[in-house]
């Protein structure tokens, strides 16, 4: 079977060499960002690579980094992948506990299988070497191994009784000859971390240890393993340990114990003969297998964090994550590979350290050169980490601005469909706004510490303000629209503002007796709205602190979201079933709109001529697709709605000239759509 097939260009645009376009929903115009990423995996040549995200199987081609097709995007959220051994297929799992197994050339469905009829997410697929079985892991830590030709299950693995069941297996593989299945869990209850090995044909558990980064040497006859030291009482669990086990006995045939604070990673050179393992100490070891010595301990390399590897011709690399860099070294020849500057906070470190392999691939195949021409691509992979919320637009409606990655906010060029720069790169962030002279001011609220800060995001070095609450803080936040304060919900129902210009903290808001959801100020910055699992939702003065009035809410219900029209005169509110607006001045009802298909509204912007209402739904079981609905406000009829994304909609926002509508999803992407067929 000839292996790495090209596979058939699915859904791409001609001259959109980035994928923006690519498989849009009707009416819109681009998306950023390409999904929140489950999974990479490597065609058996490594001629392409595949990257599993919630909006669709991305194919790469892997020498240019550059995508090629783009699949599975009916319904996207995919949860795992991975190729055959001989390239024919790849196995793709999603959200709705749905396994597939693709012809990897033209994307024909050979077998669909759906183990469970509850809800059932698989996070983990490895193909058998034979290409026959797909070992997997769902969200409950169950692992099986399917049939990849007849969508059965082949068997269920023994894990015993355990304390709690979640999806707590976080590294599932085949052995080389395919006769042994290991799974690695953390969270395991008192256990700590636990190896296990299993027989694929009948689930049976052969032996387990506790410990983890475990290798399977070439030939498939020895195991190693990281482990804690048995002789000592160690509650923590630390690696201090390496075993070696001899896969036809099961017997453990090597143990020793290492001067180390903590051992974090281990491989087989190919030939079977030697194991390297790195510490958090910066050591590197070489073990003779052998002949059961010690080869050669390297100190060379400065950092905690180091993962060695071998390459086909059986030379030893290492990846040194440093405090500021990130390099790739020859350990033997104890050469640092000439490869552009990768810092540790950057795009290209975050998936150089997270999938080293689409880098490493050019070095395991004597490709050196290769190595940096390819790491500046890396950073056309860029997807969001965290939500995209809030997606707000600049005055000029010409740049777009979202959080970025992990940290940072992005500002996008409407017109070019690309990033422009990415401000407050180093900082995390919690929510920005951006005040009507275009500046952007950005919050970063530490909940479980109770502290926060605020600094202009072209400044991040100059914090406006920090404080700190002895209190649970939430992760909602409202600025106020003049740009002179912010105030944040706490667990607890208190709501604490600060005025960052004067750098004081004011009176809080006191009076809900629960989790605070949603807060919004008034576009005149002088009330406050709120709404809590006390389910209440309460209009504040945000001179005096006092509470004004409530707002008449659905039976039961908490206001999980919260608009005011850009006029002032309109409250709307989202919550479980229904959408309601309230007139802002004696806080009476103005429209109930019942939502279709318990669909509930979390995600609310008014058009800026205060004429229309946007509405985006959460995900609900059976739905591929999540609803953007267009309101009048006059009349609470839906003018119109768009499917796109395919899970929540989290974010909304209306250019200034309200021709753009933007929306921010779950999914971590943007959506950019075109109003002027309904507006």
């Amino acid at each position: 079977m000839e292996q790495n097939r090209k596979p058939a260009p699915f859904n791409v645009v001609p001259d959109d060499t980035d994928g923006t376009t690519w498989a849009l929903p009707e009416n819109a115009i681009a998306r950023f960002g390409k999904g929140k990423h489950c999974n990479i995996a490597l065609s058996p040549n490594s001629t392409y690579f595949a990257v599993g995200t919630t909006i669709g199987l991305w194919w790469y081609e892997m020498s240019s980094k550059s995508p090629i097709a783009l699949w599975e995007t009916e319904r996207g959220m995919i949860s795992a992948l991975d190729f055959s051994q001989n390239g024919e297929w790849i196995a793709v799992a999603n959200y709705d506990g749905i396994v597939k197994v693709l012809d990897a050339q033209n994307g024909e469905c050979r077998t669909q299988m759906k183990r469970m009829q509850e809800q059932n997410v698989y996070w983990r697929l490895d193909f058998s070497p034979n290409s026959k079985w797909i070992a997997t892991a769902n969200h409950k830590g169950i692992v099986e191994v399917l049939d990849a030709h007849r969508g059965v299950c082949v068997a269920q693995m023994d894990r015993g009784e355990r304390e709690a069941k979640g999806a707590d297996i976080y590294r599932l593989e085949f052995s080389p000859n395919g006769q042994y299945v290991g799974g690695t869990a953390d969270n395991v209850g008192t256990e700590g971390t636990q190896t296990y090995i299993w027989c694929p044909e009948t689930g049976e558990l052969i032996f387990k240890f506790s410990g983890r980064n475990f290798a399977f040497s070439e030939d498939s006859h020895l195991l190693a393993g990281l482990t804690p030291d048995e002789s000592e009482s160690d509650a923590d669990h630390i690696n201090h340990c390496v075993s070696v086990w001899n896969m036809t006995t099961s017997e453990r045939i090597a143990h020793f114990r290492v001067k180390s604070t903590w051992l974090s990673a281990t491989t087989f050179s190919p030939c079977g003969e030697f194991l390297a393992f790195s510490s958090r100490d910066e050591i590197l070891f070489v073990w003779d297998m052998v002949n059961g010595v010690e080869k050669k301990v390297y100190t060379d390399f400065q950092t905690t964090r180091s993962v060695p590897f071998y390459s086909t011709e059986g030379e030893l690399f290492v990846i040194v994550d440093g405090e500021d860099i990130v390099e790739v070294w020859n350990v033997e020849r104890r050469e640092k590979l000439r490869i552009p500057e990768i810092h540790r906070n950057s795009i290209d470190a975050m998936w150089f350290r997270e999938f080293p392999q689409l880098i490493l691939t050019d070095i395991t195949l004597s490709k050196e050169s290769e190595v940096c021409n390819n790491i500046h691509r890396i950073s056309t992979l860029r997807r969001f980490d965290y939500v995209p919320d809030p997606v707000l637009f600049l005055p000029d409606g010409k740049t777009l601005a979202s959080t970025s990655d992990r940290r940072g906010i992005a500002l996008w060029d409407v017109e070019s469909k690309q990033t422009q720069e990415t401000l407050s790169e180093d900082k995390r962030i919690t929510s920005f706004t951006v005040l009507p002279c275009g500046n952007i001011i950005a919050a970063y609220i530490r909940g479980n510490e109770d502290f926060g800060c605020v600094w202009n995001a072209e400044k991040p070095d100059e914090p406006i303000a920090e404080f700190t609450e002895q209190a649970q803080l939430t992760w909602k936040i409202a600025f106020a629209p003049i740009g002179d304060r912010l105030a944040v919900g706490s667990r607890a129902g208190t709501i604490y503002q600060w005025d960052f210009k004067n750098k004081e903290k004011l009176k809080p808001f006191i009076g809900h007796t629960d989790f605070i959801w949603s807060v919004a100020f008034s576009p005149d910055s002088k009330r406050l709205v709120s709404g809590s699992s006390d389910k209440t939702a309460r209009v504040w003065d945000v001179e005096t602190s006092k509470e004004i009035n409530t707002l008449s809410l659905k039976k039961s219900s908490t206001l999980m979201e919260i608009a005011f029209s850009q006029c002032g005169k309109v409250i709307a509110g989202g919550m479980s079933g229904e959408l309601r607006m309230w007139c802002a001045e004696n806080f009476t009802i103005l429209l109930t709109i019942p939502q279709p298909q318990r669909q509930s509204p979390y995600a609310l912007v008014f058009s800026p001529c205060g004429r229309y209402l946007a509405s985006g739904t959460w995900w609900e079981k059976e739905m591929e697709k999540m609803a953007i609905r267009l309101w009048d406000v006059a009349s609470g009829e839906n003018i119109a709605t768009l499917w796109g994304h395919p899970t929540d909609i989290q974010s909304l926002t209306f250019s200034p000239d309200g021709t753009l509508l933007a929306s921010g999803s779950f999914d971590g992407t943007i959506i950019l759509w075109d109003m002027k067929p309904y507006l």
